[in-house]
């Protein structure tokens, strides 16, 4: 059983970077909602939110999307699908749909919000009803950690030679997967606007220095008896930053035959943690604003994978914020999205 994400909103309240990353695409969204004609006999219109956490993200895009289809249908009913696991934090997605500014507020026919709780390598909704799909800072993820073996490697690109072409085949083939079962779920005419981390050609992967630091703190833990040795060798975190050809790759496989790739960008996505230590040069709020976020989606997979209790898991947090507080000045953590449009062949 995978351990929750922590209740209270506490992803929210630390996905600054995810909120710019994921509003950057507000007019991909915009208009592929504008370009949704209902099927009468369905008599609704379908729209899915792959990976939605709490929905901080989502919801002004969703409510966009919902004011766009408005226009030229008032009265149509709309299902909202929110895809997250199991373990995810709910209750605080739920609340998030009770304030003011959410997409049920919408003006016209009748909303529906809907939960499928499953992973998005799986159905997540019937075949053939899914008119908009989104997804953002989420395929990313992996179905399953990184191989083992692989020393104190805690990040794909760490791993070498046939462990990293091990990880490699693993991205493409759960890659594949998410799109295959996409093409399945769409309706006619049916497109997704997604985004997922990228690594720019020759560039380096945006969480290089981060985990590099991660990983010499639980080098060090287990020196002193914190973290077990077995456990360190046999995780890496299910995370792939994919290229540009990465992503390009199954569409000239089987599955271009099903979904087209109308669009693919590498945009940049600057830090605001960055930006607001530039401005004030506190080094402390950028640690700990940082290191927020990274606690916010990692701390679940690193407790699970290296076996940390309380203690330890505070420690390693403390610790990575002490060292980016020290290294300030040359701490880097560039975001590049890869920004993809894609529709159903019919």
């Amino acid at each position: 059983m995978l351990r929750p994400m922590e209740g209270g909103g506490v992803y929210d309240r630390h996905n600054e970077y995810q909120m710019r990353g994921g509003l950057l695409h507000a007019d991909l969204v915009a208009t592929a909602a504008s370009g949704i004609v209902p099927d009468e006999r369905r008599g609704s219109v379908v729209l899915v939110d792959y990976g939605c956490a709490q929905g901080r993200v989502s919801n002004p895009l969703i409510r966009s999307a919902i004011e766009r289809l408005r226009r030229a249908y008032p009265g149509v009913p709309v299902q909202v699908y929110h895809n997250d696991l199991l373990t995810n934090d709910w209750a605080s997605l739920f609340e998030r749909l009770r304030s003011e500014d959410a997409y049920l507020n919408v003006a016209g026919g009748p909303v529906t919000p809907l939960v499928s709780a499953t992973s998005f390598y799986e159905p997540v909704a019937p075949r053939g009803i899914v008119d908009l799909g989104l997804s953002f800072a989420a395929i990313q993820w992996l179905s399953s950690p990184g191989p083992r073996g692989c020393g104190s490697a805690l990040y794909f690109d760490q791993l070498e030679d046939g462990p990293r072409a091990e990880m490699a085949r693993q991205a493409h083939a759960d890659w594949t997967r998410f799109l295959d079962r996409r093409a399945d779920e769409f309706a006619p005419g049916g497109r997704l606007v997604l985004d997922m981390m990228g690594v720019p050609e020759g560039g380096t992967a945006a969480g290089h220095q981060a985990w590099q630091m991660v990983r010499g703190i639980c080098e060090e833990m287990q020196r002193e008896g914190l973290l077990d040795a077995a456990r360190l060798d046999g995780y890496v975190l299910p995370v792939y930053e994919r290229s540009t050809d990465e992503v390009r790759r199954p569409f000239a496989e089987a599955i271009g035959t099903r979904l087209r790739l109308e669009q693919l960008a590498l945009v940049p996505v600057p830090s605001p943690f960055t930006e607001r230590y530039r401005a004030d040069g506190d080094a402390g709020a950028l640690a700990a604003g940082f290191v927020g976020f990274l606690r916010a989606f990692s701390e679940p997979s690193l407790r699970d994978g290296l076996g940390l209790d309380d203690a330890a898991l505070e420690a390693l947090y403390r610790r990575l914020a002490a060292r980016i507080e020290a290294a300030a000045a040359g701490f880097v953590f560039d975001v590049h999205a890869l920004t993809l449009v894609i529709s159903r062949i019919d």
